[in-house]
C-alpha cells in the first residue's frame, strides 16, 4: 500500500523562534538603513499591536502570517509618513527581504539523514501553517518532498480538514493512507486524527505531557526524530 508522510516544519523539523528572531534584528536594520528613526517609532511591540488590530478587522487572515506581515508593513510605513503608493512598493521590498531571513533555519539533529532514510521507502510533503519554503536553498530539503501546502498560499491553515484533503488530492491517496508528524498537538495530531488520518506527535525531549482538552492522543509519539523511522514503520503495517 502506498503511503504518504507529511510534515510539519516549524519546531518539528527547527526551532522556529531563533529563526524569527534573527529575521527581525535583519529587518530592523534593513529599515533603518532606509528610513533612519523607523525602528525606534515602530518596534517589534509596536509592529505586534499593529498586527493585531490588523486580525481583529480581518479574523480571515489571521492565519495567513505573510499577508498579515506584508499589511504591517504598508500600514506602520505609511504612518512614519511615505506616501501610499511608496509605502506600498517599500513594503513588498521590506517581506521579500524577510522571506529570505525566514529560511534560514537550523535544522535539529538528525533531519538530513532521518528524510534520506524516509524517502528510500514513502513519499514525502510538508503541510504547514508557517510561511517556510521547504525547497529554498538555505533550507536544503527540497530532494525529499514531493510538494508542499503551505496556508498563506492555499488559503486554509491546519487543523482544518480542508488542508488535508488538499495533500490527500494531491498525492492521490485516501486519508488512511497518510501518516502527519508535527509538534502541535492541536493544527498536527487533531488536525489528522479528524480527517481519518495518522498521526505522529513530535514531543521533543519529551518535554511536554498531553492534556486532556487536546482531544485523541496521536497514533504515536517520538521525543527524537531518529525514532520516526520505526514508530512509521509500525503505522504503515
Amino acid at each position: 500500500m502506498s503511503v504518504l508522510i507529511t510534515f510539519d516544519l516549524d519546531n518539528t523539523l527547527w526551532d522556529v523562534a531563533p529563526v524569527i528572531t534573527r529575521a527581525e534584528y535583519a529587518m530592523e536594520s534593513w529599515f533603518e538603513e532606509r528610513f533612519p528613526g523607523y525602528s525606534q517609532q515602530f518596534s517589534f511591540s509596536v509592529q505586534e499591536s499593529i498586527k493585531q488590530r490588523i486580525i481583529d478587522e480581518n479574523p480571515e487572515i489571521a492565519f495567513n502570517l505573510t499577508e498579515l506581515r506584508l499589511r504591517v508593513y504598508k500600514t506602520s510605513l505609511r504612518k512614519f509618513g511615505l506616501p501610499t503608493e511608496e509605502a506600498d512598493l517599500m513594503a513588498k521590498a521590506a517581506l521579500a527581504h524577510f522571506c529570505e531571513w525566514r529560511q534560514r533555519v537550523d535544522l535539529f539533529p538528525h533531519v538530513l539523514d532521518v528524510l534520506e532514510e524516509l524517502n528510500q521507502d514513502y513519499d514525502l510533503a510538508v503541510i504547514t501553517n508557517g510561511n517556510a519554503d521547504v525547497f529554498h536553498p538555505y533550507v536544503g530539503l527540497g530532494q525529499y518532498f514531493d510538494f508542499a501546502i503551505r496556508a498563506d498560499q492555499v488559503g486554509v491553515a491546519k487543523p482544518s480538514a480542508d488542508v488535508f484533503s488538499m495533500a490527500a488530492k494531491k498525492a492521490g491517496l485516501d486519508f488512511s493512507q497518510i501518516i502527519h508528524v508535527g509538534d502541535h498537538p492541536i493544527d498536527d495530531v487533531l488536525g489528522a486524527t479528524n480527517v481519518g488520518a495518522k498521526s505522529i506527535w513530535f514531543n521533543r525531549h519529551g518535554a511536554r505531557r498531553w492534556a486532556d482538552e487536546w482531544g485523541s492522543r496521536s497514533n504515536a509519539e517520538v521525543h527524537s526524530l531518529l525514532e520516526l523511522p520505526s514508530a512509521i514503520s509500525s503505522l504503515a503495517l
